[in-house]
């Protein structure tokens, strides 16, 4: 039977006949000897006894430079790297964003503490970015207008607010940025452009029932839990203690999901320093961002939970490998908390509010109540105040309250 030379190859290599050392040796060897003779200058000795010959130079007048070397080879050597240079040259010039992209998303995702940063750029890559020509034109070619009309006909198309756009722009900002310490460029034109302001869509902030829970969808969700928990409801297990727990400490989901006995540190505090990956589902060992691994007190109530939790595993003689919220030695998976809200929702025929409204929840009540900014910052595991104020505070009052309220703050 004829082998083809595939074949021929792999048992070669298999078997010792062939050395790969030898054959890229050899390549290299037949590369340059190709290289020499498409070498258009003479190459010749001196006199003096030294080797020269002429490379190509646009910047003398006569086109030409020449190349002096003491040997024949050290002269060889700098034909060979000057002719690798020109190929880097060439690359470099015709490289694109779409060609970049994939090494600078490595390279962001060796530098990212959280993996829903690196979803997200991956969703906005594929939705503003991925069917447009600008992907597509040479680097060096994306001049200040070219990337000034795109950026403002991106903000016009898409009727972007501000904070959409430098979200959705951090891709290209920060990929010509990795393209001037690839030297592929010598600056970042995007750093140059000046976007008008007035173009963005005012962004409202979401009416405040939407965004928390009110004290009396609160006390619902409190007693339905409660009830699924002593019912034994088996499909929820303990998901119901879970959803009780985050509306005590506003942990992300992923957070409590993961919370092992063993992060009882203190009396009065747990330590929150893993979180479940939403693409792969898996335990990570680190939380979504350093100000994310922190303390979070446990009020009487939170306490009680684990208590609760623990007596339940007990009775069930289950295996819970650590986790809490476990009776399966398994981490409980996010989704069997949020369904217990979506439950939660239909059944007080309410608009219907994510286990994330229950963070925000949360923190108004913590503002409500004059705790420190500084410590509930902490305790939610935020950067910086702004973040929790801007994004998390709400007003749980009903129309009544706030007007009670204001008519007490303005009496004398």
């Amino acid at each position: 039977m004829k082998k083809n030379s595939f074949d021929i190859y792999s048992y070669a290599m298999e078997s010792g006949i062939l050395n790969m050392d030898d054959v890229e040796e050899a390549v290299n060897k037949r590369r340059k000897a190709e290289l020499l003779e498409k070498h258009p200058y003479s190459i010749w000795q001196g006199k003096d006894g030294r080797w020269r010959t002429h490379i190509a130079d646009e910047t003398m007048d006569s086109g030409r430079k020449l190349v002096v070397k003491s040997t024949k080879e050290a002269l060889h050597a700098s034909i060979f790297a000057y002719y690798e240079n020109q190929d880097e040259a060439r690359k470099s010039a015709s490289i694109t964003l779409n060609d970049l992209y994939p090494r600078w998303l490595k390279y962001k995702e060796l530098h990212s503490e959280a993996s829903t940063y690196i979803t997200r750029i991956n969703s906005d890559w594929k939705t503003y970015y991925l069917d447009t020509d600008i992907i597509n034109i040479p680097i060096r070619n994306l001049d200040k207008l070219t990337l000034d009309v795109w950026a403002h006909s991106l903000i016009k198309d898409y009727n972007m607010t501000k904070t959409n756009y430098y979200n959705v722009t951090v891709i290209l900002r920060q990929t010509l940025d990795y393209a001037v310490d690839l030297n592929i460029v010598d600056a970042n034109a995007f750093r140059l452009i000046k976007v008008n302001t007035k173009l963005f869509r005012k962004q409202k902030k979401k009416p405040s029932e939407t965004q928390v829970f009110s004290k009396e969808e609160y006390e619902s969700f409190h007693k339905f839990a409660w009830e699924d928990y002593n019912n034994r409801v088996k499909v929820y297990e303990l998901a119901p203690l879970a959803l009780l727990f985050q509306f005590q400490t506003g942990l992300r989901l992923g957070e409590l999901c993961t919370l092992r006995y063993e992060d009882l540190e203190a009396p009065d505090y747990i330590h929150v320093q893993r979180m479940l990956r939403r693409d792969t589902n898996e335990v990570v060992e680190h939380t979504k961002s350093s100000d994310g691994d922190r303390q979070v007190y446990l009020s009487d109530l939170a306490k009680r939970i684990i208590s609760a939790a623990g007596e339940r595993q007990k009775e069930l003689e289950a295996e819970s490998d650590g986790y809490i919220f476990s009776i399966n030695g398994l981490p409980l998976t996010e989704r069997s908390v949020a369904d217990l809200y979506t439950k939660y929702c239909k059944r007080l025929d309410m608009i219907q509010k994510s286990s994330h409204k229950s963070r925000k929840t949360f923190i108004s009540q913590l503002i409500d109540g004059h705790v420190n900014i500084n410590t509930i910052r902490e305790m939610v595991g935020h950067a910086d105040e702004r973040t929790t104020l801007g994004n998390y505070c709400f007003d749980r009052s009903t129309e009544s309250e706030k007007g009670r309220l204001i008519e007490n703050a303005l009496s004398f």
